[in-house]
């Protein structure tokens, strides 16, 4: 499980999903704990990489997880990525949802987190793509 984490400085940060060491249903208590977290780093836009089997675990909240972080004062996207080591073609999916996802970070306020399950697999990936396409952008 990855922890919360700058990739980029002031720009780009990385996690695992709030309450991920649950596994469980995941109380507004958690989320509000990890979201105070996340506030303290100056984040100001989340992209969540959550597919339903993980929504679920966040039903608790008003509204659910994405538009909790909305009424919390965030920028959020959400684009539901079956996790690619357990779904056969989790790879083709994320890989051909990448424009996307970059087209949605360009038009959020900076810093912005990713995250999925576990912040490694999806998460991983997306922030390698995000940090070569604004290697690009700086060239």
């Amino acid at each position: 499980m990855r922890p919360l984490e700058w990739e980029i400085p002031d720009v780009l940060a990385a996690s695992a999903r709030p309450g991920r060491e649950l596994d469980a249903a995941v109380p507004r208590e958690s989320v509000d704990r990890w979201l105070g977290e996340v506030q303290a780093m100056g984040i100001r836009s989340i992209i969540c990489l959550l597919d339903k089997k993980h929504l679920v675990l966040y039903d608790e909240l008003p509204g659910g997880l994405v538009e909790y972080y909305r009424q919390r004062g965030f920028q959020a996207y959400n684009l539901a990525v079956r996790d690619p080591a357990h779904y056969p073609g989790g790879w083709e999916e994320l890989e051909a949802n990448l424009e996307r996802i970059w087209d949605a970070y360009q038009g959020m306020m900076k810093p912005v987190l990713v995250h999925c399950s576990a912040g490694i697999d999806r998460t991983g990936r997306v922030v390698g793509y995000l940090t070569r396409r604004l290697g690009e952008c700086n060239d």
